[in-house]
């Protein structure tokens, strides 16, 4: 990355890059344009670098959603499944700003207020639940069909769905609160 970072560089700045010669005025990389891309490419590659960039978004960071990007979240007129509400939602945030949202996560903290419950399988597993809360907020228990087998589901309703984008902030960080 470094390497690259010095040739895109040298190619902003008119040198070739492999024999250090000035590049002809009449080469495409004399374009403005050209140089303005090359320069915000190297500024990339800097962030990265510096470990401030990564491949799924903002290191290190909580996840964070702002109003307008709220506004511009579209939801499905259906009941929908928790992780199909974090692709939603993540298909409008910033994820130079924030970590992508996760429906495991999302269960989790409904799980940590109280919203949603959970139970052993037969298998021994642990699985998500609705309780005797969850129909207040608008989560209610599901059946579908994938090729051919019906499973079980959580279903956020148009009331469950508004309570998630009202409340996502505080959600999100209600261990934060703890």
């Amino acid at each position: 990355m470094i390497r690259a970072r010095e040739i895109l560089q040298k190619m902003a700045n008119g040198v070739n890059p492999f024999n250090g010669e000035q590049i002809e005025e009449s080469s495409f990389l004399h374009d403005a344009r050209m140089i303005r891309c090359l320069y915000f490419v190297q500024d990339v590659l800097d962030r990265v670098i510096a470990g401030e960039l990564t491949k799924g978004g903002a290191k290190g960071l909580p996840f964070s959603i702002t109003a307008e990007e709220k506004n511009r979240v579209v939801l499905p007129d259906k009941g929908i499944g928790v992780n199909e509400f974090a692709r939603c939602i993540n298909s409008v945030i910033d994820l130079q700003r924030s970590k992508k949202l996760s429906g495991m996560e999302l269960n989790k903290q409904l799980k940590r207020m109280g919203i949603l419950g959970e139970e052993k399988t037969e298998e021994g597993k642990t699985r998500t639940v609705v309780n005797e809360r969850s129909a207040e907020f608008g989560i209610e228990p599901g059946k579908r069909v994938f090729s051919g087998n019906e499973y079980e589901m959580i279903l956020f309703n148009d009331k469950g769905k508004k309570f998630l984008l009202d409340n996502l902030e505080k959600i999100m960080s209600h261990d934060e609160e703890q």
